[in-house]
């Protein structure tokens, strides 16, 4: 079902920004989509931007896990993070930290994050409602915001921070004129519409007043369709031809990237290309030293590093700390009580996390939300995650690696004078955990002598329920 009412928009990301990333070229590709690996593209990048061919660079893109490669074999010297927090959001946090505090590191940011802490250079940047210009959503609807409030002094929205850096660095195109023309947003959106003349994503056909107008345009937006496109694929014709295609696509195995020639043997000539998938175990299995499988992932209360929602009372007040999902058997295998503090171990790092203990998750899987990653403490998921990533997509395995849940707790000799309810007293711990945590009776004859295990524990981890307006079956 493709290119009908109820098909779906069929240009998907996880954010909107990412949609306008991967439009302009903000993942490794050219802009409009154009093939790094396609000589006719290099082609006509060079001749819009009136730049030497060979100075473009060509084939595959590198993601953020090759970046951190390049770092550690000094072939990266500056890393210039905007508006994400890898400090938090990348697996095997150790490795990265030991990568990024190698390097110049620039934060640009709203907000100072976890990444922060090892920017040799920050630089404020303006939120959404400071500034002016085009947003892609999801659907490839391009909306137009304009600025509503002036930032603070001394902020500048991305675009000047860009612009300003251009400027100093004096880039100029082989005529010797600036590189970058354009002075605001909107000359900047003219351009881009040259660009994107011709190309899947032409937007050739908008203009700021349109965007107003209408409320949001789809892409393409042509002279052929003025007021854009509500859905692509109608005609059942795909731009996979290879003088046309963004990409080559891959070995659908290992991840190397295909030859045109290869490419060419597929015969796509504008054919929908589906490509089957094959099973590869994951690259790290428990052992006995790890026997747990972990996964990460959200809460619905957070999003990603919680750079702005740790920021909002209510949402930082559901969920205000990291926790670790486990199944009540093999809490009940490890003695553990509700809420009590564990270790979670794995070949990369340790966390500290109270113990939410139930039928949420399998048997021999925990879970642990990744959102956290405060220096001040030990709940980032991601110093356990592996870095292995998958060859296709260049996306980390983070839902699959090994770990170990270690109890943390104090002991207590027993005295003449003890009693199980004075020793749980004096720990602020209540009997009943403190009998399950030694595999007690509650009419057990304590002994002088005898050394009891204390947990660490806190009050049990309490979420609401995902969907509160469902009744419970």
């Amino acid at each position: 079902m493709i290119g009908k009412p109820g098909c779906g928009p069929l240009h998907m990301a996880g954010q909107p920004s990412s949609s306008a990333n991967r439009t302009v070229g903000g993942v490794g590709t050219y802009p409009a989509q154009r093939n790094p690996q396609n000589p006719r593209h290099l082609q006509e990048m060079a001749k819009l931007w009136n730049v030497e061919e060979r100075g473009l660079p060509a084939g595959p893109e590198k993601g953020i896990e090759d970046q951190i490669s390049l770092i550690e074999q000094g072939k990266v010297g500056l890393f210039w993070n905007i508006g994400t927090n890898p400090l938090v959001s990348l697996p095997n946090r150790p490795r990265v930290k030991k990568a990024l505090e190698s390097v110049f590191v620039v934060v640009q940011d709203p907000f100072l994050t976890e990444t922060a802490a090892v920017a040799d250079v920050i630089l404020p940047a303006a939120l959404w409602g400071e500034k002016e210009g085009t947003m892609e959503n999801a659907d490839r609807t391009i909306n137009l915001l304009r600025k509503a409030v002036d930032p603070p002094e001394g902020v500048k929205p991305d675009f000047d921070i860009l612009l300003d850096f251009a400027r100093r660095m004096d880039f100029r195109d082989k005529d010797g004129r600036p590189l970058v023309g354009y002075g605001t947003p909107e000359q900047c959106f003219e351009e881009w519409k040259t660009v994107s003349r011709g190309r899947p994503c032409d937007m050739s056909g908008i203009t700021y007043d349109k965007l107003e107008r209408h409320n949001g345009l789809r892409w393409p937006v042509t002279e052929e369709t003025p007021l854009g496109t509500p859905r692509l694929y109608a005609d059942l014709k795909f731009h996979t031809k290879s003088e046309d295609a963004q990409s080559y696509t891959k070995d659908q195995f290992t991840g190397r990237p295909l030859t045109e020639s290869e490419y060419a043997e597929l015969k796509p000539d504008g054919r929908a290309i589906l490509h089957p998938t094959r099973y590869s175990p994951p690259p790290e299995m428990p052992t006995a030293s790890y026997p747990f499988w972990l996964t990460t992932g959200r809460l619905v209360w957070h999003w990603h590093t919680r750079t702005k929602t740790a920021r909002s009372p209510y949402l930082q007040a559901i969920a205000p700390n990291a926790y670790v999902e486990i199944h009540e058997e093999d809490a009940e295998a490890l003695s553990l009580v509700p809420g009590e503090l564990v270790r979670i171990v794995s070949p990369r790092g340790w966390i500290e996390v109270p113990a939410n203990i139930g039928k949420t998750v399998q048997k021999g899987l925990i879970f642990v939300p990744f959102h956290y990653g405060s220096w001040d403490g030990h709940q980032a998921a991601n110093e356990l995650t592996t870095d292995f990533v998958d060859p296709l997509s260049k996306q980390p395995t983070f839902k699959q690696s090994a770990c170990s849940v270690e109890k943390i707790r104090h002991s207590h000799t027993l005295t003449m004078e003890d009693t199980l309810q004075t020793v749980a007293d004096h720990y602020r711990i209540r009997l009943e955990d403190l009998i399950k945590a030694n595999r007690l009776s509650a009419d057990h004859a304590v002994q002088a002598g005898k050394t009891l295990e204390i947990p660490l524990s806190a009050a049990n981890v309490t979420l609401p329920a995902y969907r509160p307006y469902l009744k419970q079956v």
